[in-house]
């Protein structure tokens, strides 16, 4: 059985497209300006009574001190180490 209909859809490499893929800006720049801005946030509020929530739980207590990865939030002798990745919101 020939089927010559299949063959014409098909041509030689040479002449085939060339895909590039397309380029797409970067978010890295947006996430370092938005973490920046809330780093720079969090230090203005140190000392003060903050709310975090969390994926696991809603943590109330003092913010104590602010680090580029973390902050450190303590609640009646309780410290708790949070991640900024881990953070949803804070009030």
């Amino acid at each position: 059985m020939n089927y010559p209909f299949y063959h014409r859809y098909v041509y030689p490499v040479s002449e085939q497209i060339e895909y590039v893929p397309e380029k797409r800006e970067s978010t890295s720049r947006n996430t370092v300006t938005f973490t920046k801005q809330l780093l720079n946030s969090l230090q203005q509020r140190r000392g003060r009574q903050i709310s975090v929530a969390t994926s696991v739980e809603i943590i109330k207590g003092t913010l104590e001190e602010v680090y580029p990865d973390h902050i450190l939030v303590s609640n009646e002798g309780e410290h708790y180490q949070i991640r900024l990745e881990g953070i949803i919101y804070i009030n």
